[in-house]
């Protein structure tokens, strides 16, 4: 584990690069804030022993008139840098939040995919709201200066009070208490305080840990099942189900459980709050019985009686307040370099070098040689010696049972994992050789599981803020979508979802055109459509995979299916099973081979949706 120091100059630097100019601010803020009760204590024992003297009215009201105004122009400025400090602290929230979004968009699919990376994600996501985050955090090491400040100020005049005073012929304990050494069992007690203070503090602290560290499952589960009141596309289930209860218990565990956390905390609270006023006060009451037996051996004046204790008592605050606040920044440092650790997480997929610019829809094959791929953290191979060739411009079709590998080889030809064993090779080269955004460009990619996006029409076509009108509309209407947009009022500047304003719903054919015509706005020389039609049966399925290759044109085009159905029309069909190829040819010639895979699956398929003359075409 980091140390301390370490850890706290980790999220100190982090600031720093979140915005340079706030530690400084923070410092001055706090420098003005630690002199706001001085100049009462300074010229209040003045004036006091002014008074006492019955010095003039008019010398008297000079000295008031100082301390009213030094009062007022520091708490002027400390009111101007506070306010510059909030605006800075938003911003440096809001950085924050820019800086997450950045960082996991930048992460590898692989790597962000890993059950590590999200452990640690959530643990950032913790951190940075526990005790309330890095506001929280800037807030208690402003605090640290603060006191720090209020301690130098306080030492500074109390300096005097342990000098001894020349000119005074004393005997016996009025001797003693002129003597430096006569404030021994002062600081004594003040030692003892602060190291009792702080193993207090220690102490709460480890237990704060202890109960951050069980609480962070708990809370990651609360808030998922707590994430179904907004999430109103899951209502339907719930309530057809009648899942309420199941919901609603998780949550009441949960609650339970946090809830037990924090009642023996707050018993911890309680026995720390009373040891740390019992020390307080021995301290506080041997400054004063100190301060006072000097007044009564007439070593300092009643002025300085009030600046004495004025400043002791802020010099004990300080002090014991000052653990606590060393303490609480100890561990709010340790929560966000959660979020300093998720920042350094590095990408390990090599994203080489080599530009894409020459390939085209003519230019375009792509070769799996001897390749093998297991998921992070599984012995199981998922794909198995997996050796083929995509020829340019060849229709080919991946069909096979559910499992059987086809959305993995998907996932790998798209870079998002690389190979365990073997290398995948475009145009005779290895593709971890291009670069790795440049190669993401030769692929236009529909999932099973595709995405739409609160944004208007037009910016999920294009998946950016820029875009061509005409060609927006062109794909939309290519890919059926061209009477349902005649309808809508706004075109294709309508937002869908209901999170931007007007934003309409889908229907699920809907959003499976809008996610076809991003696909064909892409232009990219390999199309691939991976089960997209899963939901529909076979004669649909195939309609689609049959006007989509027409609109594709003469560009390489994979089509992925567990259905031999829907793929009839391709150049080329592969059969997956149990993670390896165990057949390849037309529709056709794998009908030939009747013991084999494709044969079987078709026939069992087949009877479900053909008649006795289309089932053996």
């Amino acid at each position: 584990m980091e140390s301390k120091k370490n850890t706290i100059l980790k999220v100190l630097r982090l600031i720093t690069k979140l915005l340079p100019a706030y530690l400084p601010t923070l410092f001055v803020a706090k420098l003005v804030a630690a002199a706001e009760m001085f100049p009462g204590i300074i010229f209040g024992s003045i004036i006091l022993d002014m008074i006492i003297s019955k010095e003039p009215v008019s010398d008297i009201m000079e000295y008031v008139l100082i301390m009213v105004f030094s009062i007022l122009v520091i708490g002027v400025l400390r009111w101007g840098l506070d306010k510059i400090i909030i605006v800075q602290k938003r911003i440096i929230s809001v950085r924050i939040n820019q800086i997450i979004c950045e960082k996991s968009f930048q992460l590898d699919y692989e790597t962000l995919e890993k059950k590590s990376t999200l452990e640690l994600i959530h643990k950032a996501n913790e951190g940075m709201s526990s005790y309330g985050g890095i506001w929280g955090f800037c807030s208690q090491f402003g605090d640290l200066i603060e006191r720090i400040c209020k301690i130098v100020y306080s030492v500074g005049l109390l300096a005097a009070l342990f000098l001894p005073v020349t000119g005074k012929v004393l005997s016996g304990f009025g001797f003693f208490l002129n003597q430096w050494y006569s404030g021994v069992f002062t600081v004594f007690f003040l030692v003892l305080t602060l190291l009792a203070s702080y193993l207090i503090k220690r102490w709460i602290g480890r237990r704060e840990q202890e109960v951050f560290d069980k609480n962070v499952e708990a809370n990651r589960r609360f808030r998922y099942f707590f994430g179904f009141v907004y999430r109103y596309e899951s209502g339907k289930d719930i309530r057809l189900y009648r899942m309420k209860d199941m919901i609603m218990n998780e949550i009441e565990e949960d609650n339970i459980f946090c809830e037990n956390i924090a009642a023996g905390m707050l018993k911890n609270y309680h026995l720390a709050s009373v040891a740390g006023s019992v020390i307080g006060a021995v301290f506080e009451a041997s400054s004063y019985i100190y301060v006072g037996l000097k007044a009564i051996a007439g070593l300092i004046s009643t002025g300085n009686v009030l600046r004495y204790v004025g400043a002791m008592r802020e010099l004990s605050v300080s002090l014991s307040g000052i653990i606590e606040v060393y303490v609480s920044v100890e561990i709010q440092s340790k929560y966000l370099a959660y979020f300093s650790d998720f920042l350094e997480i590095e990408n390990r997929k090599n994203t080489g070098t080599l530009p894409v610019r020459e390939i085209t829809e003519q230019n375009c094959s792509i070769e799996f040689r001897d390749v093998s791929f297991r998921y992070p953290n599984n012995s199981h191979m998922v794909l198995s010696h997996v050796n083929i060739t995509l020829e340019t411009g060849s229709k080919m079709a991946l069909v096979g049972k559910n499992g059987a590998g086809k959305s993995t080889f998907v996932k790998l030809l798209c870079r998002l994992y690389d190979p365990t064993e073997g290398e995948i090779l475009l145009n005779g080269i290895n593709i971890k050789e291009y670069d790795y955004y440049e190669y993401m460009k030769v692929f236009s990619v529909v999932f099973q599981d595709y995405k739409l996006f609160s944004f208007s029409l037009a910016e999920n076509v294009s998946a950016s803020l820029d875009f061509n009108h005409d060609r927006i509309e062109e794909c939309l209407g290519k890919a059926g979508f061209g009477e349902r947009l005649e309808t809508m009022t706004e075109g294709i500047h309508t937002n869908i979802y209901q999170l931007q304003e007007k934003g309409i719903e889908l229907s699920g054919g809907e959003a499976q055109k809008i996610a076809i015509a991003r696909a064909l706005y892409k232009n990219a020389p390999v199309v691939i459509l991976d089960e997209p039609t899963s939901a529909l049966d076979p004669v649909s399925e195939y309609d689609i995979y049959k006007r989509f290759d027409d609109m594709v044109e003469e560009k390489t085009t994979l089509y992925i299916s567990h259905r031999m159905s829907s793929c009839r029309f391709c150049d080329r069909i592969i059969v997956f099973d149990e993670g390896g190829i165990v057949q390849s040819g037309t529709h056709d010639e794998l009908l030939t081979e009747k013991d084999k895979l494709y044969s079987q699956l078709w026939n069992a398929q087949a009877q479900y949706y053909f008649s006795g003359t289309e089932r053996a075409l």
